[in-house]
């Protein structure tokens, strides 16, 4: 499969450490934040807002963007085991923070 044009990401997880994920990655010309997303839609929406991304909501508008092709899951620990599953389960790579899940049969 060729390609053209940066990998989209999609960011999920509006908290503090999203303002350092997201500059970082826009640093690169083979990487372009396309969504952000969050359970507070409008937590999302602000921080697509200051970072210039094109797409924000709930985390469906994350998994359901085609252009996303990478997701980076940074929820609160208890969350990323079910993040990563819906992410992967849309088709998408996923980066999570550690842990990977809560205890061992979630992850």
């Amino acid at each position: 499969m060729s390609r053209s044009g940066p990998v989209g990401i999609g960011i999920i997880g509006a908290g503090v450490i999203s303002d350092t994920y997201i500059e970082n990655l826009t640093r690169f010309p083979d990487t372009s934040v396309v969504a952000v997303g969050d359970l507070r839609p409008d937590a999302a929406r602000a921080k697509a807002e200051t970072h210039r991304v094109p797409a924000a909501g709930d985390v469906d508008v994350v998994l359901a963007d085609p252009g996303v092709e990478i997701v980076v899951n940074l929820t609160i620990p208890a969350a990323h085991a079910e993040v990563t599953s819906r992410a992967l389960a849309a088709g998408k790579h996923v980066w999570s923070e550690k842990p990977l899940a809560l205890d061992r049969a979630s992850g």
